[in-house]
């Protein structure tokens, strides 16, 4: 990720030379700006690879209330029945997935997405080897 506050995965600039920063931190100590800016991530499907009989993923982007995650999966790889904390939506970069939420399934290809509010349990298949971006969307602060 790039941004024009130039920060690093464990912190902003200043916070390793002892100066006080405008940044918050993660539970993680990853740096989030609260200085309005624009964040940045080019090619998002170029940034994982599908792995053999195996489902990867990768967060790309974390920002006040928003965590982007890649997903890359495999033919036949599943992700199974879950809930999250928070609203996510997905998208399909590259393949074909069917997602099931509550009593419907839908069929995702790239262009379309997908929204699943708070606590709705759902289910991720790969019908081939496939890549998506989770958005989660947490303003708990």
């Amino acid at each position: 990720m790039t941004d024009d506050n130039q920060q690093t995965k464990q912190g902003c600039c200043k916070q390793d030379s002892g100066q006080h920063c405008k940044c918050r931190h993660d539970a993680e100590g990853h740096a989030i700006a609260v200085d309005p800016h624009l964040g940045y991530v080019a090619d998002l499907a170029s940034l994982i690879d599908i792995q053999e009989e195996a489902t990867v993923s990768r967060t790309v982007l974390r920002e006040d209330g928003l965590r982007a995650v890649l997903f890359a999966f495999d033919k036949d790889q599943a992700l199974s029945e879950h809930t999250a904390a928070m609203p996510v939506t997905i998208q399909v970069l590259e393949g074909r997935l069917r997602i099931g939420g509550g009593e419907r399934e839908v069929e995702l290809t790239p262009g379309g997405i997908v929204y699943l509010s708070a606590r709705l349990p759902h289910t991720v298949y790969a019908l081939e080897p496939s890549k998506m971006l989770l958005q989660m969307f947490d303003n708990r602060g």
